[in-house]
Parts: C-alpha cells; structure tokens; sequence
C-alpha cells in the first residue's frame, strides 16, 4: 500500500470516526443514500460510539502507518 493512499484512508477514517461520535445527524443523512448498499439503522442508532471508536483506530493506524512510512530510517 503506498503512504498516499494510507494517509487518505486515515483521513477518512478519522473524519467517519468523529462524525459518528460528534454529528450522528449528519451520519443519518448520509446513510439515507448508503442504507440500502452498506449500513442500516441500527448502527447509528444503537452502536454509534462502538462505530465510531473502531473508525478512529482504524484512522490512527492508518495515520502512523503512513508516518512510519515517511520517516527516514536509521543506518
């Protein structure tokens, strides 16, 4: 996986992550469009804070892949 891609999916990850814990009215609208293909009511409604931690570890894991990915390595 290269760094580029790893920092976008930690950024996405990270802004998902926070939008489940901060704006889940925000989440609601955008699962209207995605109900059908990925997500149903019942992970915003019931398991919002449970969705929305695993989000912002998958973003901190991506996000220090990436910078461990970009930081120069000792000889």
């Amino acid at each position: 996986m290269s760094v580029l891609i790893k920092f976008i999916l930690g950024l996405l990850f990270f802004l998902l992550g926070l939008g489940y814990l901060y704006r889940p009215g925000l989440i609601e609208r955008m699962n209207a469009i995605l109900r059908h293909y990925l997500l149903n009511d019942a992970h915003i409604a019931l398991e919002r804070r449970k969705w929305g931690t695993f989000f912002l570890l998958l973003a901190f894991l991506f996000l220090y892949m990436t910078y461990a990915a970009m930081t120069p390595r000792a000889p």
